[in-house]
């Protein structure tokens, strides 16, 4: 059965494709060569639905795409649309669009007829899937044969998602239809953050695809939208020690974890959501025995990985202590992100990270390090726990012992943000 919301697209491609067909009547084609007209997708030859890096599959036409398409099955990774700045502007004739839209009517009249070569289900999802993959192929204006292995793997897709991948898609459409055929599409096909989300009027808690960076891959990310007025999303969470913090730089760039418990959402995640504008972090903090504080920051950014994900951190306001600007010393704002693995502290005799097991801004090296060893409480040894040190002193004066964290989550917004308390 095909999704109702799917139907809401097609009087925009039917009106696309009269709009260029008013005049020609085309007869269904039920020979195999019409198959080999070029339609158009930005997918090299032989890859199914992926990135394209080089020329559009296809004897004829343009000799390279506009952009890349992702749209992968509901198990793989979040979708995508890469721009490239390398393709030529080329503006195509009326004509050219014109007859590769009489090749789609065709095509699409052989596959209604025959069942095509993308069958995975009923005869009328096969249909709409290709529908739908033509009719986003003809809008990137890039070449590709409409029987190929890449468009097909494309139709099955989008025919597939369901109400997820219709929300991509019509996204994609409009912000091709919106633009000229010689600018780029718009490359988000989600919100920046949680924010933006908040700002769409979804004001419930839960787990959500965001895209920080547009020039990269969504993310799953955590949003509480009721903290303080909410838009936060969060970054980083520990409640229960089920997850190790002592990673590599490429874990801690990438992320680690999973939204629904402990995670990290990655350093480069990290900078795509605070690279423009000005954007807050919050700090809190639970101990054991059920003990919570708070430290916010007013001015939160975190620099690109060329710059090693420098942390800023300054305008502090809360009950739980400024520990990210202890003591000259002990001062994390403006330090280089470090890990086991990358030794970017300023600790000449050694490698904080390597001794304290984690990654951080270290730099003497610390006065605060939420990404600790998960300890039940009280500890001895090395301070290598969940530490915010100016809750709790650095050691117990009777005891000699330690202090960690029973929960920590970080969390940022803009600054702006409108729904703010």
């Amino acid at each position: 059965m095909i999704p109702f919301g799917f139907l809401g697209m097609l009087p925009l491609l039917s009106l696309y494709v009269g709009v260029v067909l008013y005049s020609d009547a085309s007869p269904p084609c039920l020979h195999l060569p019409c198959r080999d007209n070029l339609v158009a997708a930005p997918i090299q030859p032989g890859v199914a639905a992926g990135v394209n890096t080089g020329a559009c599959e296809g004897q004829t036409g343009m000799a390279a795409c506009r952009m890349g398409v992702s749209l992968p099955a509901i198990s793989d990774a979040p979708r995508r649309v890469e721009h490239r700045n390398d393709f030529p502007q080329v503006q195509p004739k009326t004509g050219g669009v014109k007859e590769r839209l009489v090749q789609l009517q065709r095509c699409m009249h052989s596959l209604q007829d025959t069942g095509g070569p993308w069958s995975h289900g009923g005869q009328e999802s096969n249909s709409l899937g290709a529908i739908l993959a033509l009719m986003a192929a003809v809008l990137t204006e890039c070449d590709l044969h409409c029987h190929s292995q890449a468009l097909g793997a494309m139709a099955k897709r989008l025919a597939a998602v369901g109400r997820e991948g219709e929300k991509d898609l019509l996204l994609f459409l409009k912000s091709i239809t919106q633009h000229s055929t010689t600018v780029a599409p718009l490359e988000r096909l989600h919100p920046q953050d949680c924010a933006e989300i908040y700002r769409l009027g979804i004001k419930e808690n839960g787990i959500y695809t965001i895209q920080p960076d547009p020039s990269k891959p969504a993310v799953e990310a955590k949003c509480d939208m009721e903290t303080a007025g909410g838009g936060w999303t969060v970054i980083q969470s520990r409640q229960d020690g089920s997850l190790s913090f002592n990673r590599t730089w490429l874990e801690y760039r990438e992320g680690f974890g999973s939204p629904q418990g402990e995670h990290w959402l990655g350093n480069a995640a990290l900078h795509g959501l605070t690279s423009t504008g000005q954007h807050q972090l919050r700090v809190e903090l639970e101990d054991w025995h059920h003990q919570k504080r708070q430290a916010t920051y007013n001015s939160f950014k975190v620099a690109s990985e060329a710059q090693r994900f420098r942390l800023t951190a300054r305008e502090y306001s809360g009950d739980a202590g400024n520990a990210l600007s202890y003591s000259k010393r002990y001062n994390h704002d403006g330090r280089s992100f470090s890990t086991a693995d990358r030794d970017y502290d300023r600790y000449t005799a050694g490698n904080c990270g390597q001794y304290y097991g984690a990654g951080w801004w270290f730099d003497t090296c610390l006065a605060a390090n939420l990404n600790g060893k998960y300890y039940r409480g009280r500890y001895s040894g090395v301070t290598n726990g969940i530490y915010w040190g100016t809750w709790y002193i650095l050691t117990d004066s009777r005891s000699g012992e330690r202090y960690s964290f029973k929960k920590v989550e970080m969390k940022t917004r803009p600054r702006t943000f409108a729904g703010q308390a």
